[in-house]
């Protein structure tokens, strides 16, 4: 069964949590890294979730039809966006698989990735309907930082080893 059967539970759970990590000032630096637009696409339910990431500029996120134009889109099933905000899925490997579609440049795409280590905890929070100290959460942060480091170093190196010509 889908996680979201409507683009109303999509805004109201991952695009509320991504707005409310995009725009706490404490991540808000984070976020403008990006550097541009983007747009999240889901295509089951289809939804839009564009976020303007710009250096030294406001972060702005926008549920559905957006006049922001996006420099990359990201585009995927519900179920996939829910497991890659939670730090479940690997954005190289669901590229690879083609879980996910992204228009735009790599490198754009790409500074996405870090993004889940401050994501990912809310995100698990706000699924199971609590909140938890700072220190706690604080911890958590540390722990999903460092197994989304090493999935994301042994993803890049399976890639590459995919690339590599064989003698």
């Amino acid at each position: 069964m889908a996680h979201f059967s409507s683009a109303d539970e999509i805004y109201a759970s991952l695009g509320a949590c991504l707005k409310a990590a995009a725009t706490d000032p404490d991540n808000a630096r984070d976020f403008q890294r990006v550097g541009t637009i983007v747009r999240l696409e889901t295509v089951a339910p289809k939804a839009q979730i564009t976020m303007k990431l710009e250096a030294d500029q406001p972060v702005e996120v926008e549920f559905g039809e957006s006049k922001l134009r996006p420099a990359a889109i990201l585009a995927m099933p519900g179920d996939t966006a829910q497991g890659f905000w939670l730090g479940e899925i690997n954005i190289i490997t669901a590229l690879a698989q083609s879980k996910m579609k992204a228009q735009g440049p790599v490198a754009v795409i790409l500074k996405l990735v870090p993004l889940v280590n401050v994501v990912a905890p809310l995100y698990r929070l706000q699924q199971q309907g609590g909140a938890v100290s700072e220190e706690v959460a604080e911890e958590e942060i540390a722990a999903e930082e460092q197994v989304v480091a090493e999935e994301e170093i042994a993803a890049q190196e399976e890639v590459a080893a995919e690339e590599a010509p064989q003698s």
